[in-house]
């Protein structure tokens, strides 16, 4: 069995009977590398209360999805088989005896979630190829996965921008809230990275690519080299409001900093303005609400959750949000801070401490562009995810397939999970773009929503009962829409009917 050796200098670790000096990552020499130790096997431990499952040489306390202490786990026998489970609406997997209800990142119920079989996917075999992965989120993580799946010794490098190890993005405002800590948000336990070989660079962020060298640079001067590369930079958060200078302050939220800076700033008292009606926005109002703030919410369509709802739906959560307290005002927008708050653009002045936007992404294409890369609105991608240069894919929100940024978790998921199969040279099922799907619960009030909700030649099927309403949507006979307000076990069942195109008359159940 070949040795193991890392250089303590840049982390980089390689196989031989002697370390390569000089470093060929930092050029370090022989006195930088230190042999490692074979690692055991990593043990599984099951979490008693959820049902999740973990690896780790320790139990992750508490448990990173319901919060039980250590003594809710149990050992898990090396044989006993695993279940997997996947969440439809933001296609999320997870492991363990019993599916994680609420999803821990978009808080679907226990019917979004579906059985994952094994796609028989073996491993490449063992190769000293180096993959470099440029981003830190749900597409980055997703490729890793895929990556070590496939390659049980290729090198897997992750350079995570943010500092942080990667995190589920939807989950910022349960945290703002106060309802989730950072382990929670955590995509993995930092110890998986370990276990699976995956090393994470959290301190330098990538500032140039070098592809004829191959060859990633990062800020303090560091060479990265790959033999294969996924940019996976994600987007920034768009903010059509301008700052000024003595006016309240204007912020969005978009990263883990973002969200931290609005727990450090924002409590009981608070006035804040939420500029943006779509759900991230929805969803952010509630959770500072929850941090008891008086809410506004400013949304220049002419209802909440625009692409998301119909008016029906977008009616009864408005009723919902200012039942609760929190005030909204459609049709408008901000056309200027000042000291005291925000006027609108219909003249309305609103009081508050702090304005927060929520008005979309822009696709981070920085490096995309010094490569010289095609590019739209992203990073322009085929259905293996590879761009215009060979060797070099791309994944999540920067990525642009058939003329879209889909902007969505599960879309960045399955992104990723094509892209490390295609840079491990296996032809993955193509990437399709997946169902979008939207559930949204507050007090007294929930929200499902998937598909194609508007468009001319759409054909309609309602039932409304008091405040339980459902509406089926179907093209040329074929159902491509499904919304529902109030109690609905069907979240799953929709998402695949629309997959398949269903026809009428098989999916009529769906509006009990």
């Amino acid at each position: 069995m070949k040795k193991r050796w890392k250089c303590t200098l840049c982390g980089q670790i390689f196989e031989g009977e002697q370390p390569p000096v000089p470093c060929p990552v930092c050029g370090a020499g022989a006195e930088a590398f230190v042999l490692l130790e074979e690692q055991p096997a990593a043990k599984r431990w099951k979490c008693s209360v959820c049902g999740q499952i973990f690896e780790g040489e320790r139990p992750p306390v508490p448990c990173p999805v319901c919060g039980a202490g250590e003594e809710a786990f149990v050992p898990m026998a090396e044989d006993q088989p695993v279940n997997r489970w996947k969440c439809t609406v933001c296609g999320q997997i997870f492991e363990g005896e019993k599916p994680p209800v609420p999803c821990p990142i978009c808080g679907a119920g226990e019917e979004a979630f579906v059985p994952v079989a094994e796609d028989g996917a073996a491993p490449a075999g063992a190769t000293d190829r180096r993959f470099v992965l440029i981003g830190g989120g749900a597409a980055a993580a997703s490729a890793a996965d895929e990556i070590r799946r496939r390659d049980r010794t290729a090198r897997i490098t992750m350079i995570c921008g943010e500092g942080i190890i990667p995190y589920n993005r939807p989950g910022l405002s349960d945290f703002v809230a106060g309802e989730a800590d950072f382990e929670a948000l955590a995509i993995h336990p930092f110890d998986w990275y370990e276990e699976h070989r995956v090393r994470l660079i959290c301190d330098a962020e990538a500032v140039s690519v070098d592809p004829d060298r191959r060859c990633v640079r990062l800020g303090d001067g560091r060479g990265i080299p790959y033999d294969g590369l996924l940019l996976a930079t994600g987007a920034n958060a768009f903010c059509p409001v301008q700052p000024v200078e003595g006016a309240v302050p204007v912020r969005v939220l978009r990263r883990f900093d973002d969200a931290l800076a609005l727990t450090e700033t924002v409590g009981a008292g608070s006035r804040v303005l939420v500029v943006g009606g779509g759900i991230l926005g929805v969803e952010a109002a509630l959770g500072l609400q929850q941090r008891g703030a008086a809410v506004t919410i400013v949304e220049l369509g002419p209802r909440l959750v625009g692409p998301q709802a119909d008016d029906e739906a977008a009616a009864q959560l408005r009723g919902a949000l200012e039942k609760s307290g929190i005030a909204v005002h459609t049709g408008c927008s901000v056309a200027q801070v000042t000291p005291e708050g925000a006027e609108l653009s219909d003249g309305r002045v609103i009081d508050a401490d702090l304005v927060l936007v929520s008005a979309g992404i822009r696709s981070e294409l920085t490096l995309a562009r010094q490569l010289d890369l095609a590019i739209g609105r992203g990073i322009q991608v085929d259905e293996w995810m590879r761009t215009s240069l060979p060797g070099i894919c791309a994944a999540g929100d920067c990525a642009e397939f058939a003329g879209r940024v889909a902007g969505l978790w599960n879309a960045a998921l399955e992104m990723g999970a094509v892209a490390g199969a295609t840079l491990c040279g296996v032809q993955k099922t193509p990437y399709h773009q997946p169902v979008a799907a939207t559930a949204l619960s507050m007090e007294g009030f929930t929200l499902f929503s998937a598909g194609t909700l508007c468009g001319d030649g759409l054909r309609e099927v309602l039932r409304q009962q008091g405040d339980l309403y459902r509406k089926l949507l179907f093209e040329n006979g074929r159902l491509v829409g499904v919304v529902a307000t109030g109690p609905f076990s069907g979240a799953a069942a929709a998402i695949a009917a629309i997959g398949r195109g269903a026809a009428e008359e098989e999916v009529l159940g769906l509006l009990n």
